[in-house]
């Protein structure tokens, strides 16, 4: 790096599990202990629900919804804001 730090990017060991809550929080302290920094996808919970389901996203590309759909208009948008007051 510029300041004469070094980044090193390596993948998980073979026979890593992601699945495993208790294994990965051992390999970060570990790695940790060891003064690294592990970052990306560590853990996976399949029976987690899904974040666009969680958030009730729409199916559709919001660039493709109205522009009506979107805007409330000015009335409902300064109702809204009076929640934050």
């Amino acid at each position: 790096m510029h300041d004469g730090s070094v980044v090193r990017f390596r993948s998980v060991p073979a026979g890593y599990d992601p699945h495993d809550r208790m294994k990965v929080e051992e390999y970060i302290r570990d790695r940790e202990s060891r003064g690294e920094i592990v970052t990306g996808l560590l853990y996976v919970d399949e029976s987690a629900k899904e974040l666009h389901e969680m958030n009730a996203t729409p199916t559709h590309a919001l660039a493709k919804v109205a522009y009506t759909a979107l805007c409330p208009g000015a009335a409902e948008l300064a109702s809204m804001q009076n929640d934050f007051r």
